[in-house]
């Protein structure tokens, strides 16, 4: 089951290295000189993210890339929308104009066909 370990403390505690300052020196050097040659080890150690770095680096051209194309879409389909309203709004007047009676009245007047001085009349059995 469980047991209390006493902690002995005559241990002698590990004592930092004076070598690592130096490393740290010599790597804080080595970025500074842009020298970042790296041992197969280390290339290896790190290739996974590499990859997962590169893979997100395409996503995001491919991100602004289909956003670009769909604003262009959405501008075109925009001026095509004004373009066909405006039509629409000709063509609309022209029906409204082309319809009043007066107007009915001249183009029929080639055919022989007069318009009706009085209303009409319901014929009842």
């Amino acid at each position: 089951m469980n047991k209390i370990i006493p902690h002995n403390e005559t241990e002698p505690k590990p004592k930092p290295e004076e070598n690592e300052g130096i490393r740290l020196t010599e790597k804080v050097k080595r970025i500074a000189d842009f020298d970042f040659s790296l041992s197969k080890e280390q290339l290896t150690s790190q290739l996974p993210f590499m990859v997962y770095v590169f893979l997100l680096v395409v996503l995001f051209i491919y991100n602004s890339h289909y956003a670009e194309k769909t604003i262009r879409t959405t501008n075109k389909l925009q001026y095509e929308m004004k373009d066909l309203r405006s039509e629409y709004i000709t063509v609309l007047s022209e029906i409204m104009s082309e319809s009043r009676q007066s107007e009915l009245a001249k183009k029929l007047e080639n055919t022989g066909i007069k318009e009706l001085k009085n209303p009409p009349s319901k014929i009842t059995y």
